[in-house]
């Protein structure tokens, strides 16, 4: 007599995986942003093949990962300063385009990805240190998957 145990595949994603949300959202995030910038007129000058495929994967990859990366941490570890970090951020880039405040904020918002994505990952690590703390101190607010 043999005994199989099922085990789920863990390969396998789900809506409720924290890396289908943070795909799905990076996708959405980056389509949604581009499609902004490229209708305000922010484009490309340069003429070369080369340089373009670069300012758009790096203009695109930026955008997911500006998004995709907090979701995941939220998801993965109920970690709610990264999305409002990222939100922040836009909501200021955002503002800036509105109201003039800035000579050019949405081709800035596209070259500086890796500056915001630092202070993001940055304001991150102060909540979960201090969550850390409080779990080990309280027993409460740990670090635990949301999704």
């Amino acid at each position: 007599m043999t005994m199989t145990v099922e085990r789920p595949d863990v390969y396998s994603l789900t809506l409720r995986d924290a890396r289908t949300v943070a795909v799905l959202g990076g996708v959405g995030y980056a389509v949604a942003v581009l499609s902004w910038l490229f209708s305000e007129g922010v484009h490309f000058a340069s003429q070369e093949p080369g340089a373009l495929v670069f300012g758009y994967g790096y203009a695109l990859v930026g955008m997911f990962l500006t998004a995709a990366v907090p979701l995941y941490l939220f998801g993965r570890f109920s970690l709610v300063s990264p999305p409002l970090a990222t939100l922040s951020l836009l909501g200021e880039t955002a503002y800036q385009w509105a109201y003039g405040t800035h000579l050019h904020p949405l081709p800035s918002y596209l070259t500086v990805w890796p500056i915001l994505l630092g202070f993001t990952l940055a304001v991150t690590a102060g909540e979960a240190t201090l969550r850390v703390v409080l779990d080990r101190a309280v027993g409460r607010f740990g670090l635990r998957p949301l999704l």
